[in-house]
């Protein structure tokens, strides 16, 4: 947000700069026309004593000049091209975001689905009796905590590669942060029978 506001004043400040020197330019061309008229070049047809630099008639002599058309031609170009380039740096990009960065709000829905289908797709990996989930945001990366219990006759082995498959999953939905996977296996415990 800082960056943002720092770098819209920095081109309020140039936009403010680039004004003063055209409305100074332009008061002093108002005010000193004697003195800008004893160095014009050549071609350019002096003005009256009592006249501006450029009225009608200079105006209309002007563009009796072979240059004249061209040139009005390639000034338009290029401020025309500038504007578009100041135009597209403005526009900001639209990329692939993070889950996480809107409001708090909006943040802890997208990590609470989030979890969810972590959750969800840890149960689906054969042997895995139960899966408790809980993802944490940091500024650039993120900390995954995942709890599995398997069911009886499974090791933590044999549900490895599968869990390896979620986290990876969940790396690419928190993308560009970089993610931290916390995983801990437990084996469920037999419930043994009461026999009165």
């Amino acid at each position: 947000m800082t960056s943002r506001s720092g770098a819209s004043g920095v081109n309020r400040t140039l936009i403010a700069l680039a004004g003063i020197a055209l409305l100074a330019a332009g008061l002093w061309l108002l005010g000193a026309t004697r003195a800008v008229a004893d160095h014009l070049p050549a071609w350019w047809p002096a003005p009256p004593a009592d006249g501006v630099l450029l009225d009608r008639e200079g105006l209309a002599s002007l563009r009796g000049e072979g240059w004249w058309a061209p040139a009005v031609l390639a000034a338009g170009t290029v401020i025309t091209l500038l504007c578009l380039a100041w135009a597209v740096t403005r526009t900001p990009l639209r990329g692939l975001r993070p889950t996480g960065p809107l409001s708090t709000a909006r943040t802890e829905l997208r990590l609470t689905a989030l979890e969810d289908a972590v959750c969800e797709d840890a149960r689906r990996i054969e042997g895995v009796a139960r899966a408790r989930c809980r993802i944490a945001l940091r500024r650039t990366s993120a900390h995954l905590a995942l709890r599995v219990w398997t069911l009886p006759g499974y090791a933590a082995k044999d549900v490895l590669d599968g869990l390896g498959t979620v986290s990876a999953t969940v790396e690419h939905a928190l993308h560009p942060r970089g993610l931290d996977t916390r995983t801990r296996v437990s084996a469920q415990r037999h419930t043994a029978p009461h026999v009165r």
